[in-house]
């Protein structure tokens, strides 16, 4: 219920800047070019998940087709996301009856927002990263399940549901997809953050 509010507010939100004529920022989501054929269980959220489009931010208004909406904006999370913080601010400002930031101003602000926000999601991933390779390190006994979730000739992708990761793996020739094994790490760089994966 809570995320069908966020996505309403979000909707309104961009429907009341559009109709106000309010520079705003504009989410959007271009539609996934998904293959005709899409196998079964983990394999095919994987593969669904790769064909999606990166999320788009702008001042002109678009589609967002992971949402099924034509018009969106992010709005719910000032505190955490500076391009809430942004639309409030713009929406304040027209409630208020003062004057508005430009287009160019409110992208230029998400912009520096943005770039912060992927600096710490990078930051993040490698801390996690770092730990679990700290971890493999410390129990070099360690084993856990891989599902094998897409396959490149000699070579395959997994994923280690334990440790939340992705992984590569050659193949044996036998493997299928959704195939179910267990590995180990083998030759784990924690500096350069590098792990291999074989079967036990």
């Amino acid at each position: 219920m809570v995320r069908e509010m966020m996505l309403l507010a979000g909707e309104a939100a961009a429907r009341f800047a559009f109709k106000n004529a309010i520079p705003f920022q504009y989410v959007s989501q271009d539609s996934p070019d998904l293959p005709k054929e899409i196998p079964e269980g983990l394999a095919g959220e994987y593969r669904k998940r790769r064909a999606m489009k990166a999320r788009k931010v702008s001042t002109i208004p678009a589609d967002h087709a992971g949402l099924g909406l034509g018009m969106y904006s992010q709005v719910t999370s000032p505190l955490r996301r500076y391009g809430d913080l942004v639309a409030h601010q713009q929406l304040h400002r027209f409630l208020k009856g003062e004057a508005l930031m430009k287009g160019d101003q409110v992208l230029e602000r998400i912009a520096e927002g943005d770039l912060s926000a992927r600096e710490s999601a990078l930051a993040e991933r490698e801390s996690n990263l770092h730990w679990i390779l700290v971890f493999l390190y410390l129990h070099p006994e360690w084993t856990g399940e891989a599902v094998l979730v897409e396959k490149n000739n000699a070579n395959g992708t997994i994923l280690i549901p334990e440790l939340a990761m992705e992984g590569k793996i050659v193949l044996t020739g036998q493997d299928e997809l959704n195939s179910r094994f267990r590995v180990r790490a083998a030759n784990i760089d924690i500096p350069a953050q590098t792990v291999d994966f074989v079967p036990v």
